[in-house]
């Protein structure tokens, strides 16, 4: 039993306890039963019992499936901590997660979507020369017929040690190349969990449906935390695709949606849309009030609202319920759940404002990480002396006390769903087009809301579609410049920062040399 209590997995005994028949999962279409869910999970803790101490760090690298959920509840149980991988990462990044959290082992699959996930992490970490255990997880074999790969000795476990109360260390694009792994508690997700189901009138007889990826705080939290915590079902999917969405609600009646592209729905322009979602009473979706009141209108998903929270504040921070009022819910991003507060300050003086005044977003309470694992530069940089935590986003608080999010005061570039620091693509220019003028910026795009592009000075590049297949090789394909210009120099200020506003002002006048 973890120290706090509670453990993610205590959800699923008691929902076998009390609803062993009813469907826990459903992922394109397959479906496991509580029964069936808590039977496999048994199975692989049995599996992983003999190499998974407490404590151990054991990365997951892919998709959405049955065995995905499996194994992050057997590894909760076993008190061993969980360390997502997003499965569009390369084998470059994967290596760069695997040394910035000290992995114990990886648990991967053997392809997914054209890849061979296994095979591959196997190359890369083998070149790495690590010793870890990799497993290949798969829904149709059971646990204990996994195929089980060994890389160099045995790990020695006189490693940095996870803290007590950490199950999760979910890792995203930080201000440095380097990323930063948001270490999270049993605890932290159950509060969000609680808030969400209440926010979102959760029941046992719900519906759920998500198409957030397990390996983000929106997959494990929002849809796989909350479900479990309702005692409903989630219905899943291992590849987002806008059809069957609706083909998913309109058959299965789902009444509450989280992480949907609605933007793609739209797109479909199917006129039976509207009707195939006529059960759905609830969803969010981030955006403008315009485009969200779109949803409203045009699906007819009354019950749309923008929220506000990211992987440091266990998901969700604030929420609305369906039943507030539309202009607000499109408007702004709702009320912090109890116990958590929030604070508008000027971003370089951390002094707060006066209400109503435009400022950075800071955050406190229980539901916050603790911070990040094995990285005091980026703790410090996060927290404020007086332990608020600096979001880096620009908000105020409006006349209802509700948070308005306005825009980020990071650099951070958003490409649909994925958040990616510039200083990760602009590092790899840097590699490879041997100048050290580059800079990386957000460029508005019609669906992904922004694209990576890219401008450099004087580089040293005599094949730009090798340098391009290069790049594909060292990064995933949301990090990737849509667009790479030449400028003579880059407008600098007295800082010595980068103006990027000024950049993006060049390129939509057409000022600089396109060169892809």
């Amino acid at each position: 039993m973890a120290a706090s209590g509670l453990r993610i997995v205590d959800l699923l005994w008691h929902n076998l306890r009390q609803f062993p028949d009813r469907t826990a999962l459903r992922i394109d279409g397959e479906s496991r039963s509580w029964r069936q869910l808590a039977s496999r999970v048994e199975r692989v803790m049995a599996v992983l019992a003999d190499t998974v101490a407490p404590g151990d760090r054991i990365g997951l690298w892919f998709h959405n499936c049955s065995s995905w959920v499996e194994t992050f509840l057997a590894l909760n149980a076993l008190g061993a901590v969980s360390v997502p991988i997003n499965t569009r990462l390369t084998g470059t990044e994967l290596d760069t997660i695997f040394r910035a959290a000290q992995l114990h082992g990886l648990i991967t699959t053997e392809l997914y979507r054209g890849r061979y996930y296994a095979e591959e992490a196997r190359a890369t970490l083998a070149e790495a020369s690590v010793s870890l255990e990799i497993i290949e997880a798969h829904d149709l074999i059971d646990p204990a017929d996994w195929r089980r790969h060994t890389l160099g000795r045995p790990q020695d476990r006189a490693t940095l040690k996870s803290p007590d109360d950490v199950f999760c260390i979910q890792y995203t694009s930080g201000t440095t190349s380097i990323p930063k792994g948001v270490m999270l508690s049993n605890a932290g997700y159950l509060q969000t969990a609680s808030y969400v189901a209440r926010c979102q009138r959760l029941t046992p007889s719900s519906e759920f449906i998500s198409a957030g990826p397990f390996f983000h705080c929106s997959g494990s939290m929002h849809a796989l935390t909350v479900c479990m915590l309702a005692g409903c079902t989630l219905n899943s999917m291992s590849i987002w695709d806008p059809q069957r969405f609706v083909d998913t609600v309109a058959n299965q009646r789902c009444d509450v949606a989280h992480m949907i592209y609605f933007r793609d729905v739209l797109a479909l322009a199917s006129p039976q849309a509207r009707e195939q979602l006529a059960s759905l009473r609830a969803a969010h979706d981030l955006g403008t009030p315009g485009f969200l009141t779109r949803i409203a209108e045009e699906l007819g998903v009354s019950g749309i609202s923008n929220i506000y929270g990211m992987t440091e504040t266990c998901g969700q921070f604030t929420m609305w319920f369906p039943d507030d009022p539309l202009e607000q819910r499109v408007s702004g991003n709702g009320r912090p759940q109890a116990g958590n507060l929030i604070r508008i300050t000027d971003p370089d003086s951390l002094t707060e404002v006066a209400s109503g005044q435009t400022g950075e977003i800071q955050m406190r309470g229980p539901t916050l990480s603790r911070g990040y694992f094995a990285n005091a530069e980026a703790q410090q940089q996060a927290f404020t002396p007086d332990g608020w935590f600096r979001s880096g986003d620009l908000g105020r608080i409006g006349e209802d006390g509700q948070l308005v999010y306005l825009a980020r005061l990071k650099e951070m570039i958003r490409v649909g769903g994925e958040n990616l620091a510039p200083a990760e693509v602009e590092q790899a220019l840097r590699d490879l087009c041997g100048t050290q003028q580059v800079c990386a910026l957000g460029v508005p795009d019609a669906r992904l809301d922004e694209v990576v592009a890219a401008v450099l000075v004087a580089p040293r590049v005599d094949d730009w579609t090798a340098l391009l297949a290069e790049l594909k090789r060292r990064l995933a394909g949301f990090k990737l410049p849509r667009a790479i210009y030449i400028a003579e120099s880059l407008p600098i200020t007295a800082t010595n920062r980068v103006q990027r506003a000024t950049l993006k002002t060049w390129i939509e006048q057409g000022q600089l040399q396109r060169v892809h």
